[in-house]
């Protein structure tokens, strides 16, 4: 039975997804790893390492492939103050939801949440898992409204629908994917069906959609005036993380880094 914050249950797990190649961030992924660039002067993964750390994961799990060592190393030195961290290098690079099944001897606990490497956020994730409990959804990804991404149909009970679609359903709306989510090991089961190692993991929930299953649930997050949310696949996105932390200074203690301005 989960306590008033399932966060702090004792065998929940954690993955960041941290392998892809950060093409869009040529050339300053020719040296070093994406998750690795930094950012206002901080690796862009110790966003993601800080946003976790306090929530005490069973396990916390990294996957890796493009420049790898340098991954691993840096996880050495600052992966400090988890309960375990397991780094998992990919011979060959498995796509969003091959790199979740590869991970998954690790992930089995009542639940696990999945993030990307590239994001930078302060949306909370308690109340999102007390709903994804209470759901028993598969899936329970984290929305909000960014005009520039919104690909993801969501319908008035809260299910999503569809992923891209050309046309929604009267009554349905689209949203962004935040790049977190919240599984049932349930996932795991349903993954290690497929027939290829490397596969997307949007590509997998458009078939379970077709398939009929309505449990990919929606938590919708207001990042439009109250929590800070951005992706970090550009140049232009790295200069504007940058700007937003100099004019607002208490910005990087909500997102768990010291920054000297």
């Amino acid at each position: 039975m989960f306590v008033a914050n399932p966060l702090f249950h004792t065998d929940w797990r954690a993955m960041i997804l941290a392998a892809g190649f950060g093409s869009r961030l040529r050339p300053l992924t020719e040296q070093q790893p994406k998750p690795l660039i930094t950012v206002a002067g901080v690796p862009m993964l110790t966003f993601a390492l800080n946003r976790l750390r306090p929530l005490k994961p069973q396990i916390l799990v990294v996957n890796g492939h493009h420049l790898s060592v340098q991954l691993e190393t840096f996880l050495q030195k600052n992966g400090a103050g988890f309960r375990r961290l397991e780094y998992v290098f990919e011979p060959e690079i498995l796509d969003t939801g091959g790199g979740i099944l590869n991970a998954a001897k690790y992930l089995k606990g009542p639940f696990f949440v999945t993030m990307n490497a590239d994001i930078v956020t302060d949306i909370p994730l308690a109340m999102a898992v007390k709903r994804h409990l209470k759901s028993r959804a598969l899936v329970t990804m984290l929305l909000h409204n960014h005009s520039s991404y919104n690909q993801v149909e969501v319908d008035c009970h809260g299910s999503v629908r569809s992923f891209g679609s050309a046309q929604i359903a009267s009554g349905n709306r689209l949203l962004a994917y935040t790049g977190i989510q919240i599984c049932s090991p349930l996932l795991l089961d349903l993954m290690s069906r497929e027939t290829v190692s490397s596969f997307s993991l949007i590509a997998f929930y458009r078939r379970l959609l077709a398939a009929g299953r309505l449990d990919l649930k929606a938590h919708i997050v207001n990042t439009e005036k109250g929590y800070y949310w951005r992706d970090l696949g550009t140049h232009e996105d790295l200069a504007a993380i940058a700007s937003d932390l100099e004019q607002d200074p208490a910005l990087a203690g909500r997102l768990g880094v010291g920054l000297d301005f």
